[in-house]
């Protein structure tokens, strides 16, 4: 999966009163974790370290863990508390962010300079100018594994951390996700992070939230554990389901190490109920994307949709997961092969040739960016193998021909069926 740069992982935890830890105690506690989680086999204490705040450096990362008499400025919980989400998990949470007397703040970062740090980071790129950019890289994590394993030592740092000092509410920072701390130790012992790195912010059009009204959700932080953003079109189903359906999907994603390609559908083994995967981009946002899940087929919910002719992913665990990610890196390859030989032959003179080879060239150039988004179906290939070089050309015209006019029918279709949310996404999942 492509990943956007991340620079740290920080957890800020919310005391009531101010009861340091002794530093020894997470010292050790970050030189067994250096080790289990392979960071390094010792981490060295940096000069800001004192006997309640424990900085270190571990083979080009930074560890900190800082115990604070202060309350944090409201103004880093803005967002949080705005979010309907936080009401529900945290009913409390503005009386909480206003009385907490002190915290303690665990951050891991990659490389020795803090870049995200608004004043370190800003001089660094006015003394650095255009090669800030590549000392930025090496100070960011830049892949889900990276990520992960940052994310599981600041998890544990944080564990310790409540163990010992019981807190009013935890902000886990990369999701903006401000909570209990029964919640956090709950989600924590799933070893999942989907519940805790990606915060849902809640949107209905009915402008409220409640039994029988639609509900949406863009959720902040999924971006760090796949890749993209994630939100859920919005649809008149339970909560609780919408959001176990989207922590689901970005599990699966993580599992499969690819994001479900772009017009496909998935669903889970033995449930009647399909989504829709729409990939997007951000408007001014470059090299940030989104997965739009677009409810399709839920009948338990009063939404029928033609699901028949689509490629469906189905799963039954995480074994399957792999096996048929796996599958579809073959096929990748197996697409890639063709389109290679069928532009070696297609005649840049002839009208229908050129408009083949830019689609070659362009389904080329989505399956290096996006690895396995854009990866074709198999049987658009199948017809090709074994066939020889004029009855390929013959059949890669008709093809375009035929899907010139199936779109015509569905953009027709779709017309008829007006703004409803099937009319919408009808034929949008079809095989092309």
């Amino acid at each position: 999966m492509t990943y956007p740069a991340l620079p740290s992982v920080e957890c800020a935890i919310l005391h009531d009163e101010f009861k340091p830890i002794d530093g020894d105690i997470i010292f050790d506690a970050i030189k067994k974790l250096a080790i289990e989680l392979k960071f390094a086999n010792e981490v060295n204490l940096m000069v800001t370290s004192t006997e309640k705040d424990i900085h270190v450096h571990a083979a080009g990362h930074r560890i900190l863990v800082s115990q604070n008499p202060d309350p944090l400025g409201m103004e880093g919980f803005r967002n949080a508390l705005t979010t309907p989400y936080t009401g529900m998990v945290l009913p409390n949470a503005t009386e909480i962010v206003q009385r907490h007397k002190a915290n303690t703040f665990v951050t891991v970062g990659k490389g020795l300079l803090p870049i995200n740090d608004p004043d370190i980071g800003g001089k660094l790129q006015e003394m650095l100018g255009d090669h800030f950019e590549s000392i930025a890289n090496d100070n960011q994590f830049a892949s889900w594994q990276e990520a992960e394993r940052a994310m599981i030592l600041c998890r544990e740092l944080t564990k310790l951390i409540i163990s010992h000092h019981q807190a009013s509410a935890i902000h886990w920072c990369t999701s903006d996700n401000l909570i209990p701390q029964n919640f956090f130790e709950g989600v924590a012992s799933m070893d999942d992070f989907a519940m805790l790195g990606a915060r849902p912010y809640l949107t209905s059009s009915a402008g409220q939230l409640g039994e029988g009204l639609p509900v949406g959700a863009i959720f902040n932080g999924s971006q760090w554990l796949i890749g993209k953003m994630v939100s859920f079109e919005e649809a008149v189903v339970p909560l609780p389901w919408m959001l176990e359906m989207v922590m689901g999907f970005i599990k699966v994603c993580q599992v499969r190490g690819s994001i479900i390609p772009h017009m496909e559908s998935f669903g889970v083994e033995g449930e009647d109920w399909r989504v829709g995967v729409v990939h997007e981009k951000i408007e001014g946002h470059d090299k940030w994307e989104m997965v739009k899940l677009v409810l399709i087929h839920a009948p338990q919910f009063g939404i029928h949709g033609d699901d028949t002719a689509k490629r469906t992913f189905t799963y039954e665990n995480e074994d399957d997961v792999r096996a048929r990610a796996e599958a579809e890196k073959n096929e990748v390859r197996a697409a890639n092969d063709v389109a290679v030989e069928e532009n070696n032959v297609l005649d840049p003179d002839n009208e229908m040739d050129l408009a083949i080879m830019e689609k070659l060239r362009k389904r080329e150039e989505d399956v290096q960016q996006k690895e396995l988004s854009e990866a074709p179906a198999p049987k658009t290939q199948e017809p090709w193998e074994g066939r020889k070089r004029g009855s390929d050309m013959e059949a890669l015209r008709e093809l375009a021909n035929r899907n010139r006019a199936e779109r015509e029918a569905q953009e027709a279709d779709a017309e008829k069926k007006g703004g409803s949310l099937l009319g919408k996404v009808s034929g949008l999942f079809s095989r092309k």
